[in-house]
């Protein structure tokens, strides 16, 4: 059990620094291949939708079939997808192959959340593990820079995770299908945790709609690549240090502070411009997402034992706000510039807040 609990922590450590390494520098990629606000939107658009429609399908294939054939074959195909990255030297192609990455990380995330909570993975370290990876993605995009060094780099980090993976013990996989016949409708799952998926897709909305514009708004402030990456870092490496901990208090009052704290980081969004303000601001941030990530994905986890079903409509939640929340950011930007985008997301903040925050506590009476 010990020896799963490693290996599945270095695969999500790996995995996210693939992700990250990555992500980054898309926006200015797509920019400087003469995307313009909203075309940058839509090729966030699309590597949200393939990853939402992908977790969906695959997570709910991993409660019937088991979660390790998942997680390996969805590894495989990531260490294809980052590296046809190489070839995005239009913005049509870089669109398609970012939807090629969210599908391919569709197929193991769900899978392998699963997997790491039935093995006995305490979350909260799992999560923090996956903050390590972006920290080194970030600072790996900060240093590095080359757009195809940075590519290259993603699918070698998925290449080493899918070797880990082969190592995986089918034990705990064998004894969830040996149990399950049938699995819960994904209208089930999502009717047993629906105050939840509701808070955290009107916050990650407003995130995604900001994070899409977020490098560009950084730059538009002088800032150069490597402070950009360097913002960035700062954010992953609170979220490394606190989600350790968050677990030992209350899920649901952990959750509400992360909601209440993100409102707090948009506005700061509009009132900061100097660096060392922002690097305050990040710091929130990491607090607030680790809160609000964390709590929300223990209860999810407890809701029952679909849990393939509920992390995909978990991952799903957070990919839907990866489709419409670039495509928001962009045309947000385009004529608010992107302070409307950072009010934007507030807006949506308290909206979550006042909707779904107070269910919270019928919502786990009922999974229990």
């Amino acid at each position: 059990m010990v020896n799963s609990v490693v290996l599945v922590t270095c695969v999500n450590f790996l995995l996210n620094i693939a992700i990250q390494g990555s992500i980054i520098f898309i926006p200015l990629l797509g920019a400087q291949l003469g995307a313009s606000d909203f075309q940058v939107g839509l090729i966030g658009a699309a590597y949200g939708g393939a990853y939402l429609l992908s977790s969906l399908y695959f997570g709910r294939q991993s409660d019937r079939r088991g979660r390790i054939a998942y997680v390996r074959s969805g590894l495989l195909l990531c260490v294809i997808a980052f590296a046809i990255q190489l070839l995005a030297h239009d913005l049509y192609i870089l669109t398609l192959v970012r939807a090629g990455v969210g599908f391919s990380l569709g197929v193991t995330m769900a899978a392998l959340m699963a997997y790491a909570y039935e093995s006995g993975v305490d979350m909260g370290r799992f999560s923090s593990y996956g903050s390590l990876g972006w920290i080194a993605g970030a600072l790996g995009a900060a240093f590095l820079k080359d757009f195809n060094i940075l590519f290259l780099a993603s699918a070698m980090c998925c290449l080493v995770a899918f070797a880990i993976a082969l190592f995986f013990s089918s034990a705990t996989d064998l004894d969830v299908r040996g149990k399950k016949k049938e699995v819960a409708s994904f209208r089930d799952v999502a009717k047993a945790g629906f105050p939840i998926y509701l808070a955290v897709f009107l916050r990650h909305l407003g995130a995604a709609a900001v994070w899409i514009i977020l490098p560009l708004y950084f730059t538009s402030l002088g800032l150069d690549r490597f402070w950009v990456g360097m913002l960035w870092g700062v954010n992953f490496a609170v979220q490394f240090i606190v989600m350790r901990y968050v677990n030992r208090f209350d899920a649901n009052k952990t959750f509400a502070f992360g909601q209440v704290l993100s409102i707090i980081v948009f506005v700061a969004y509009v009132l900061v411009s100097k660096l060392i303000p922002l690097i305050a601001v990040q710091v929130l941030l990491g607090v607030a997402w680790s809160c609000l990530y964390v709590g929300a994905l223990l209860l999810v986890l407890r809701s029952g034992e679909d849990r393939g079903t509920a992390s995909g409509v978990f991952q799903a939640t957070l990919n839907l706000c990866s489709v419409f929340g670039p495509l928001l950011g962009g045309i947000i930007a385009q004529f608010a510039g992107y302070h409307g985008v950072m009010i934007f997301a507030a807006a949506l903040g308290v909206a979550g807040l006042v909707v779904a925050v107070p269910r919270q506590g019928r919502t786990e009476a009922k999974m229990n």
